[in-house]
Order: C-alpha cells, then structure tokens, then sequence
C-alpha cells in the first residue's frame, strides 16, 4: 500500500504521516530498492497515532509507549509497564471526557434557553437583554458568555 492511500483512508495528508515516521513512531517495511512499503498494521499504527494526538496526547507520551517492549526481556516486564503507561493514558482521557461532557451540557442548555430568544425583535444588547426574564437562565450557560456583548463602559 502506498502512503498515499493510508493517507486517504485515514482522511489525513502525507506530510503528517511522514511526521510521524520523522518522529520515529512509525518504521516502514523496505523493499530491497529502498521503497517504503505500507500494510495493514502500519495503517492501523498510523490511525492509533492520529487518534491519540486528535485528542492532545502528546508525543512524548505516546512515543514512550512504542518504545516499551523492546526495553524489556520479559512479556512480564513489558506488559506491567505498558499497564503504568495506559493508566496513565485513561486518566488523561477520563478528564478529557469530564470536560467535554460538561462542555456539551452546556451547550445544549444554553440552545434551549436560546429557544426563548426566538420571535424578539428587540436589539440583542446587554442593557436591553438584562430586562429580559429569560436573561439569567441564558446566562446561566458558560458558552453565552462569548456570544453576549461586553459590558462598555
């Protein structure tokens, strides 16, 4: 398979899969003239890294990760090793999952208080919204707060 297609695939580019085999977390195959050859679980190595860096795991972090198994004589080793590092790992992503479910809570309370703004005709400004009734539910949602105008002086 050429890089091309895993690139297509995975809905990425070229440069960034190459980025990665910079980084040393992808070694292709060769053929004996030098050309890189790619299989399938180069594509399923290059489609771990990209999902694990769509979700800001750094490099360092996922680089250590590729490396374990041959710092180690022994599956034991190895494998209790990659345990600390995918502990590691799931505590990241369980904040990550934390902040994105409130985030998306918010979000959808703030559309259903914008339900209420449907119909006004008034001018959507800080001082004429503050005597809406709906305002305080409104702005009871964090992301409102980057839509709502600031207060000038």
């Amino acid at each position: 398979m050429k890089i091309g297609e895993i690139a297509r695939e995975l809905g990425t580019t070229v440069t960034a899969l190459r980025f990665y085999e910079n980084k040393g977390l992808v070694k292709p195959k060769r053929s004996a003239k030098g050309t890189r050859l790619y299989d399938e679980e180069t594509l399923l190595r290059f489609e771990a890294l990209l999902d694990l860096t769509a979700l800001d795991i750094p490099l360092e972090q996922i680089h250590r990760l590729t490396g374990i198994r041959n710092q180690h004589s022994s599956g034991d080793s190895a494998s209790r090793e990659v345990e600390i590092h995918l502990n590691e790992l799931e505590l990241a992503l369980q904040k990550k999952l934390h902040k994105l479910q409130h985030n998306l809570a918010d979000i959808q309370n703030a559309r259903v208080q914008l339900e209420h703004c449907h119909g006004c005709t008034k001018q959507p400004t800080r001082t004429i919204c503050a005597s809406c009734p709906d305002s305080p539910a409104l702005l009871s949602s964090q992301v409102m707060h980057l839509v709502w105008d600031e207060e000038t002086p």
